[in-house]
């Protein structure tokens, strides 16, 4: 296990020879960072919720370098665009912005790994473009949260009430220590070191006159209008073609017991080919836990193979097994 101190000097070196990302889109850019031989095989990288592309550089240090490793800001995100001031910021419109810098990139066929909310995105465009992504690693985040049928209307009012009176403003906060501390005792980054959090913040905050504040869309932290129900999620899981794996943080959503992420759990086992494996760790697995998570991507994608000529093949579909 390497120590932090030895992991943030690993970060900020990789950092020095990273590669900026800029991919021209219909609103602005989509930015991020790039690793390895621009002639190897392609790894997509999608960070999660109000991270941004520095949540995969401890993951970045320890994986083998005969990869092309592309990690992306989402838009609204780190360094990237945010969308026009008419938009609004569904999730499922995350899709349309994966494929944007598909094109963009000009990827034929590529690996993607997500974490939290990109493990959700990255999992609806495996079901979309089956024929594009070759394997599929999620982190703690594969699943989105689906709403019962009977609650759908209440939740598209509670959204449209608070997307409408538009409330939420980013507060200032004098010291960047204070900033990175009360992050650490948040839900999502609980477990994570301050002066990791400090490395992934960086891209992610301002610094003004009077002290430093986020730059994120504000809009992200507002509700989408329609999430899906099980009668659209369950499908997207039993059309999934491409090799997943899922790697579940012990400290992660499962620590949550929330109805909607066991429903969809159990459903993963019953009635797809994910595999499972979980590791210890919080929610940010990938940064608290790179060694493991390593290792196990290392073993998935079969990445001490460097024959970088071998063609990509895709596995049959399964067959599903009923409901």
């Amino acid at each position: 296990m390497v120590c932090t101190v030895q992991l943030l000097k690993n970060c900020h070196s990789l950092l020095k020879t990273a590669d900026r990302l800029h991919v021209k889109v219909p609103w602005g850019y989509v930015r991020g960072i790039q690793v390895g031989p621009k002639d190897a095989p392609p790894v997509l990288m999608v960070h999660g919720w109000l991270d941004n592309c520095y949540s995969f550089v401890p993951l970045l240090t320890m994986l083998p370098k005969n990869r092309r490793y592309i990690a992306l800001d989402l838009p609204g995100h780190g360094h990237s665009s945010h969308k026009p001031t008419t938009a609004y910021t569904h999730t499922i419109d995350f899709i349309l912005d994966l494929e944007h810098v598909r094109r963009g990139l000009q990827l034929e066929h590529f690996t993607l790994i997500g974490h939290s909310l990109g493990g959700m995105l990255s999992g609806i465009y495996t079901a979309t473009y089956p024929d594009k992504v070759d394997k599929f690693v999620a982190v703690d985040g594969l699943l989105p949260f689906h709403q019962p049928n009977d609650q759908v209307i209440q939740n598209l009012r509670k959204a449209v009430d608070m997307v409408v009176d538009d409330t939420f403003n980013h507060k200032k906060f004098s010291d960047l220590d204070v900033l990175s501390e009360k992050i650490t005792r948040t839900i999502f980054y609980k477990g994570m070191e301050t002066e990791v959090a400090q490395f992934i913040m960086q891209r992610s905050i301002q610094m003004l006159p009077d002290g430093y504040q986020f730059t994120y869309d504000k809009r992200l932290r507002y509700p989408a209008l329609i999430r899906m129900t099980k009668d659209v999620l369950f499908p997207i899981i039993s059309s999934w073609q491409t090799p997943i794996l899922y790697l579940i943080a012990s400290e992660g959503f499962k620590q949550f017991h929330h109805p909607s992420y066991e429903a969809g759990i159990e459903y993963l086992r019953k009635h797809s080919d994910v595999i499972q494996l979980e590791l210890p760790g919080p929610h940010h697995l990938h940064m608290s836990n790179p060694q493991g998570v390593s290792d196990a991507v290392i073993d998935f994608l079969d990445l001490n193979n460097d024959d970088k000529d071998k063609s990509p093949t895709h596995s049959p579909p399964f067959e599903f097994k009923g409901l």
